[in-house]
């Protein structure tokens, strides 16, 4: 099973397909390491210069990859990728609410301290990127949806 790092560029094989992740830190949330998430998808691995260096499509996540590496489908691409620009906007944002509207929506700093609360959320805040962690399924569900945050059904 692959050890993953910050600076890691990863693949998770789904159906025949490739979906791509950037992991920028260590595990922080419950297994999940805070990852980049492309909306690309390919048939084959992409050389990693490409994706990288490319658009910026995509969505921020804690990204868990237990179950892609326990079935051997995590390849790593690329090692020691110069994160900086994939960093994201430094807050999360989280609600109680689990399909309905939400009431209130909480802001939290990347060390999960609470900022505010709000009843509604600004078109800056909407983008955010969600406090939780997400399996590779999850991940990949996403990208065939071309997810962003400010999406969410609850806002």
């Amino acid at each position: 099973m692959i050890q993953i790092a910050p600076g890691n560029l990863v693949s998770v094989e789904s159906e025949g397909k490739f979906y791509y992740g950037l992991v920028l830190d260590r595990v922080r949330l419950f297994g999940g390491n805070w990852t980049f998430v492309f909306h690309e998808v390919s048939d084959r691995l992409l050389p990693p210069e490409g994706l990288v260096n490319g658009g910026r499509a995509g969505y921020h996540a804690f990204v868990d990859f237990i179950w892609a590496k326990r079935e051997r489908r995590l390849t790593r691409i690329a090692r020691r990728v110069e994160t900086s620009s994939f960093e994201g906007p430094r807050r999360l944002k989280n609600t109680a609410a689990l399909k309905e509207k939400a009431k209130l929506w909480f802001i939290y700093d990347m060390d999960f301290k609470e900022l505010k609360r709000v009843p509604r959320l600004t078109a800056e805040e909407a983008k955010l990127p969600l406090n939780e962690r997400i399996d590779d399924v999850i991940m990949v569900q996403r990208v065939k949806e071309r997810w962003t945050p400010e999406q969410d059904p609850r806002i």
